[in-house]
């Protein structure tokens, strides 16, 4: 085929395509992976306004991507990162500003700690009380396994862990007797006690920002513009308020990354991002 047959061939086609009589590109996905502090159906049914959001504001598909507890979510983003959006909390969400150069948008108002609790008939005022005795935590790299990690720091005085999959599980752990304590997040426990639940706080970790909505460096600084002005602004039309009412949030604030910056040594300090 000659070069001016190619020409106007190409030139045909490209008319076609303007004129909606051949098929446009599909859109491109955006794969988004969610944190496992949920089961995995409901990870699903929680976040699927939020995927609609990004979708319509993006004009591309987004796909949601969820695992069963946080061994296997880390391990498949740690070395070869397949997405391009994450909801994570502060540990990760330093781990990839820093040393895979994403961008954190948005964020959950506010702070975070996680609480270890016992039930108010058989309560413990000291962590020393719970060496050899029953916790249900979500394993480490969950930000509540690697606080219990951090409470109990003498490996010959160590409680048995029981491993749970979401910190609903490890509360109806405690609560149903099978566990002597637990931990989750603090707004759990203030969830649970306004439900009249009877809880002792045995100790709280420190504070840490909550939970932040990154993007990947690969997505164009337009969208990545689009996104952040939506996710701010979701409180101000119909959709975002969805998206919000779904999440149980009033809005989305900036994630500056200062806020995260350090927070992925605790990440370090057990292993899990040398």
């Amino acid at each position: 085929m000659n070069n001016t047959l190619k020409v106007i061939i190409n030139g045909m086609v490209g008319i076609a395509m303007s004129a909606g009589l051949l098929p446009a590109a599909a859109a491109a996905t955006l794969d988004m992976a969610i944190q496992p502090v949920r089961s995995e159906k409901e990870t699903r049914e929680v976040y699927k306004p939020l995927a609609d959001y990004i979708a319509k504001v993006s004009g591309q598909k987004v796909t949601i991507h969820t695992s069963r507890d946080f061994s296997e979510y880390w391990v498949t983003q740690k070395d070869n990162n397949p997405f391009e959006i994450i909801i994570d909390n502060a540990f990760f969400t330093d781990f990839r500003n820093e040393r895979e150069g994403w961008i954190s948008l948005a964020k959950v108002p506010g702070l975070v700690s996680y609480s270890l609790v016992t039930t108010a008939d058989n309560p413990v005022y000291d962590t020393k009380e719970l060496v050899g005795k029953r916790i249900a935590s979500l394993m480490p790299p969950a930000p509540s396994g690697i606080f219990l990690g951090q409470m109990f720091k003498n490996p010959l005085r160590q409680p048995a862990i029981i491993p749970t999959v979401t910190s609903e599980d490890s509360l109806k752990m405690l609560t149903e007797g099978k566990a002597d304590a637990a931990i989750i997040p603090t707004p759990l426990v203030n969830l649970a006690m306004s439900d009249g639940a009877e809880l002792v706080t045995v100790k709280t970790s420190v504070q840490i920002p909550h939970t932040a909505l990154s993007v990947s460096p690969k997505i164009d600084e337009a969208v990545r513009e689009k996104l952040t002005k939506a996710l701010l602004e979701a409180d101000q039309n119909p959709d975002g308020q969805a998206v919000l009412k779904s999440l149980g949030i009033a809005n989305f604030e900036p994630a500056d990354p200062s806020l995260y910056s350090g927070l992925m040594q605790y990440l370090i300090d057990f292993s899990f991002a040398n």
